[in-house]
């Protein structure tokens, strides 16, 4: 008997089906749908305006790879605390918290830019402040999309969930490419502003989930029981180090991409539209992978994108835009197809009651190779770009091997 038509226990009630359409239809979906895409795509502009505004106005790689590493890594370091605040507060005002300070930083960089009175160090200390906040909307709004949509449709929901990602990945780069090469970068940050601003009003439609009970008043305590069931938890724990080593090397190549791209004579808009289009190939890519039912195959499917992933990575030695291109492509779909097989894994091997705590210092575990990538990515990239290139590969192919190895194929009882 399908799905479709089994009888719910003890109700003689007909299971409605698994469909994106019934997906769409639940309360407060499309609104959180709305305000992901358009915060998405806001920190996709800042980190690409960020790097190539760092390139440009300072002329060097490892400001511009230090610059990305301070705007995402301090707040990681917070994530226990943020995920703490979650689960005891709600989501949706400190979801709109984080917007505004992001859109106030962006705001200061601008402006202190126009009147030449940004040094390196000024730019660092703003985006450790923008940074201070940004987990509680990463989390916040990974760990809403559980909260309300019902367990038979989470592979639906995380696809739908990386669309945003992919459209963010296409429309975030390439409208920053484009406002770098016509107006200049101060442009991008600008727009950034602008869809933070936007995303935290379409966010105020969503109604918020109930709060945890099992939350105490003492946060520090609540943000060391997060963190210490995220590290007892075998499989959150090697989600974690698989995905940390796999970003490092997506970190380096953020940092590559344009250095590689500028060498060839192309220029910021070029750059814009690769990763753009890494985003395109992600949407088709996590929309397919959404209808598949990945339980108790996400070990499998995990391990192997990365593997695409990180052999797609070493095409960037080849001295053509076109064929970067490809594969860098290649890199987005990837990525995406993935992504929807850890998010579900990641939910259901989590404890309802801890989907703010677990998945805050989860999900800044799973991250914090990229700002460490783009931290490294000056020195190695003074090795040379071949390096930094295939360091950036093996470090992905290592990430997705230790997935595959280290998680346990079936869940512990909770």
């Amino acid at each position: 008997m399908s799905a479709a038509t089994e009888m719910t226990a003890g109700q003689g009630v007909v299971a409605p089906s698994a469909t994106y359409g019934r997906l769409m239809r639940l309360p407060g979906f499309r609104q959180l749908l709305i305000s992901s895409l358009l915060t998405r795509t806001a920190s996709q502009m800042w980190t690409v305006g960020l790097v190539l505004f760092a390139l440009q106005r300072y002329h060097s790689p490892s400001v511009a790879g230090f610059s990305l590493f301070l705007l995402i890594f301090p707040g990681l370091l917070l994530s226990p605390v943020a995920g703490a605040l979650l689960d005891r507060h709600g989501r949706k005002r400190l979801m709109t918290l984080d917007f505004t300070v992001a859109a106030v930083c962006l705001s200061v960089i601008v402006a202190l830019a126009a009147a030449n009175r940004l040094p390196v160090w000024g730019l660092y200390v703003v985006l450790v402040g923008g940074s201070l906040t940004s987990t509680l909307s990463l989390a916040g709004a990974r760990s809403f999309f559980p909260l309300i949509v019902p367990r038979d449709l989470w592979d639906r929901g995380n696809a739908a969930d990386s669309v945003c990602y992919g459209v963010a990945n296409i429309a975030g780069p390439a409208l920053a490419g484009v406002l770098i090469a016509v107006f200049g970068s101060e442009a991008a940050l600008v727009g950034a502003a602008v869809g933070y601003v936007a995303g935290a009003g379409a966010l105020q439609g969503v109604g918020e989930p109930a709060h945890s009970a099992e939350v105490s008043g003492r946060l520090l305590v609540e943000a060391w029981r997060g963190l210490r069931y995220v590290v007892t938890n075998r499989t959150l724990r090697w989600i974690a180090v698989g995905f940390s080593t796999l970003n490092v090397g997506w970190g380096i190549v953020i940092v590559s991409l344009p250095v590689v791209v500028f060498h060839l004579h192309g220029n910021a808009a070029v750059v814009g539209s690769m990763l753009a289009l890494a985003g395109a190939a992600g949407v088709p890519a996590a929309l397919i992978a959404g209808r598949i039912r990945t339980e108790g195959r996400e070990r499998e499917s995990i391990s192997i994108f990365g593997a695409v992933m990180g052999l797609a990575i070493l095409v960037l030695l080849v001295p053509s835009l076109a064929v970067i291109a490809i594969g860098v492509a290649i890199v987005g779909g990837a990525d995406a197809a993935s992504s929807v097989s850890a998010f579900s894994l990641r939910q259901r091997r989590t404890a309802r009651a801890w989907f703010g705590r677990a998945f805050a210092v989860s999900m800044a575990l799973n991250f914090s190779g990229v700002p460490i990538g783009s931290a490294i990515a000056g020195p190695v990239l003074g090795v040379s770009t071949t390096f930094a290139i295939v360091f950036a590969a093996g470090l992905t192919l290592a990430g997705s091997a230790l997935v595959q190895l280290k998680i346990p194929a079936v869940a512990p009882p909770m």
